[in-house]
């Protein structure tokens, strides 16, 4: 007779300590001070996605509080208590997934009057405790309201939203966040070198995206994965999960940008070909989009799809999992949200869309109007203009440091719930040049003129939604060319850029500094 003595992964190396806990740091750190200063709730509820520690960590917090020195917040694991742990008949571990009735909970509500058999606690783990019924909740209720002091209650749920509040308010929650990614790659690799697996580390990666912060997903697939002694390459992880590599979705959303509509049908047909997971598929576009919107906000460039165009892709994508059933083609679905945005880029808050070449004639006529205005102030030198003194003003105390931080307000501005009015003025507009007291916006030739009129409004409303205290000038790309070029030529030359206070020209301010040489008199008045 052959006795099977292997043991899986998650369980062989499943935590028995805080220190050996990966993630929920917050939660560990809770729990260990609470046992420390010997403030122990008569009940707790863990909730949280699957993997991530929940049940482990209730195993761990009884053991510990259980343990005969347990003075530094860890269970010794020398002691009688931790050595029998495993034996221990005051730990009861319930699946209410399959022990859901009520029977189930009166069983508990009668056996915890009795006292430890060998330990402090007595300690009822109740995993899944969502799928309870109704009667169930309610016979627990009355357990949970006056539970005998040697009785601890540690509930673990994937769906918090489906407990009672009548439960939830009498237990102390944590909530379990999906573990990091790094943490996951340390933990696989750690473990690949105890078990001796062959394993690239690029594979290890595609496993800790693969199990989206779980844990125990990412060891049941390593396990899985090791059964034969072949080296375990990213190409055979991806085959064993139906899935593909990032580089493979970096180069379909390429296909998008270079508007090669041809060749994302034939990609989309070749992934439907290998009956990968739609589900995968499209949370690594999701990913890969999310990473480009990113990057277009922190560099403000981009090639021809926009911040709002991959934001929108990644809203298209999401929405479309719960659309998607047996009757409606997955690999479909992608495609025609993939599509929709060849040869198309929807105006937004990083691009400066091209003028429509069939404008009125009115609106041409009037804009050649307003700009001969500005060439006559221009030509006349004088410097009067908000506008102008505004961007002079900017340029003198602008970082890029700066800049950054103003475009990861504004655009988070402009996606705020604003008057409509507002809203339609700055929805194509971009950051340019930011001071800690101005912001440079770059609009549509056809909204600069109103932006600036409602520029104190919009100021006030900034810093009602974002709590930052700035004033606005609005401005078009030809205006933008001609200041940015003329002030790198400058500052090439040596040329000082000095704050202008508003009201007043260039030629105001240089006769007050000369007119300050040479009288002494603190008030000086121009007329």
């Amino acid at each position: 007779m052959i006795l099977l003595n292997y043991k899986v992964l998650y369980r062989k190396y499943r935590p028995d300590s805080f220190e050996t806990l990966v993630g929920q740091n917050y939660t560990k750190k809770i729990l260990k001070n609470s046992i420390i200063n010997n403030k122990i709730s008569h009940a707790y509820i863990f909730s949280g996605p699957r993997g991530t520690g929940k049940t482990s960590t209730a195993r761990i917090f009884a053991k510990t509080i259980n343990c005969l020195d347990n003075s530094s917040g860890e269970a010794c694991g020398k002691c009688y208590n931790c050595l029998n742990f495993a034996d221990n008949v005051d730990i009861i571990e319930i699946d209410a997934a399959s022990n859901n009735g009520v029977d189930q909970i009166r069983e508990i509500t009668n056996n915890i009057k009795l006292a430890p058999t060998m330990s402090k606690y007595k300690v009822y783990i109740i995993d899944e405790v969502h799928m309870l019924t109704e009667s169930a909740f309610n016979a627990l209720l009355l357990t949970l309201e006056e539970p005998p002091s040697h009785v601890i209650f540690i509930l673990a749920t994937t769906n918090i939203e489906a407990v009672p509040i009548t439960i939830l308010s009498r237990c102390q929650r944590f909530e379990f966040k999906k573990i990091k990614a790094s943490d996951i790659i340390d933990r696989l690799n750690y473990v690949a070198k105890e078990e001796n697996i062959d394993i690239d580390e690029e594979a290890i990666k595609e496993i800790a995206y693969i199990s989206d912060g779980g844990l125990r997903d990412s060891l049941s697939l390593l396990d899985q994965l090791s059964k034969d002694k072949d080296k375990i390459t990213v190409e055979k992880v991806l085959d064993e999960v139906g899935s593909v590599s990032m580089k493979s979705i970096e180069k379909l959303m390429d296909l998008v940008e270079d508007c090669n509509h041809q060749q994302i049908v034939e990609t989309l047909d070749e992934y439907r070909s290998l009956a990968l997971d739609y589900k995968n598929i499209i949370k690594k576009i999701i990913d890969v989009c999310t990473n480009r919107a990113k990057d277009i906000v922190i560099n403000n460039q981009y090639k021809r799809l926009t911040y709002d165009n991959y934001k929108e892709i990644v809203f298209e994508l999401a929405d479309s999992l719960n659309k998607i059933n047996v009757n409606i083609d997955s690999y479909s679905f992608i495609e025609l949200i993939l599509l929709k945005y060849i040869n198309f880029s929807k105006a937004s808050t990083m691009v400066k869309p091209l003028k429509d070449e069939a404008i009125e004639p009115v609106i041409v006529e009037e804009n050649k109007t307003k700009q001969a205005r500005k060439d006559v102030i221009k030509d006349e030198n004088i410097d009067t203009n908000i506008v102008d003194i505004r961007i002079n003003n900017c340029f003198v105390d602008a970082t890029k440091s700066l800049k950054l931080k103003g475009i990861e307000q504004w655009n988070q501005f402009i996606n705020e719930d604003i008057p409509n009015e507002i809203k339609g003025l700055v929805m194509d507009s971009s950051l340019e040049l930011a001071s800690d007291k101005i912001y440079v916006i770059m609009l549509d030739d056809l909204n600069v003129d109103e932006f600036n009129e409602k520029n104190e409004i919009i100021s006030k409303l900034f810093k009602k939604i974002m709590k930052v205290s700035v004033k606005f000038v609005g401005i078009n790309k030809q205006l933008w060319d001609e200041k940015s070029n003329k002030y790198k030529e400058d500052i090439k030359k040596g040329i000082k850029y000095e704050y202008i206070e508003e009201g007043k020209s260039k030629k105001d301010t240089e006769l007050e500094k000369f007119a300050a040489k040479v009288f002494v008199s603190d008030k000086i008045e121009i007329e």
